[in-house]
């Protein structure tokens, strides 16, 4: 998650909880990369820039949070954020409306959900569910 986030954003935006350290994301290693750097350039490109990727857990899910310093998403267009071809009104630049669509389509294949919420302080947070297991001691 650190790897694709930091490198979307083209410096460091990620960190972990300490909970989160060493779990182990239950996920195509492919689709999430591309999950995170999808969300991290949407941040940049339309959200005001990305300012921060989180990762932490809760219970037996991994929450990924990704940032943006935009005006944040209104409620009514939450759902339809993630169909193909659909793009916020307050985008910026250009852009075709599948990243999103993406985005929901990988974190469905690898078990999990995604959603977006408000950022406390404005903005918008985009949220990654996905199951993780933690390593038993010994195992690597």
């Amino acid at each position: 998650v650190a790897r694709a986030a930091d490198a979307a954003a083209g410096h460091p935006v990620a960190s972990a909880d300490a909970e989160a350290d060493g779990i182990v994301l239950l996920a195509d290693k492919r689709r999430l990369e591309q999950v995170v750097t999808n969300l991290v350039t949407n941040a940049q490109v339309h959200g005001g820039g990305c300012l921060g990727v989180r990762v932490h857990t809760e219970g037996t899910w991994a929450r990924i949070e990704v940032d943006d310093g935009g005006p944040g998403v209104p409620e009514d267009q939450r759902v339809r954020l993630f169909e193909r071809f659909v793009r916020g009104r307050s985008a910026q630049g250009t852009g075709t409306g599948l990243g999103l669509a993406i985005v929901a389509r990988h974190t469905r294949a690898i078990g999990g959900r995604v959603h977006v919420e408000d950022r406390p302080g404005g903005g918008a947070r985009f949220v990654v569910w996905l199951p993780y297991e933690r390593p038993q001691r010994g195992e690597p």
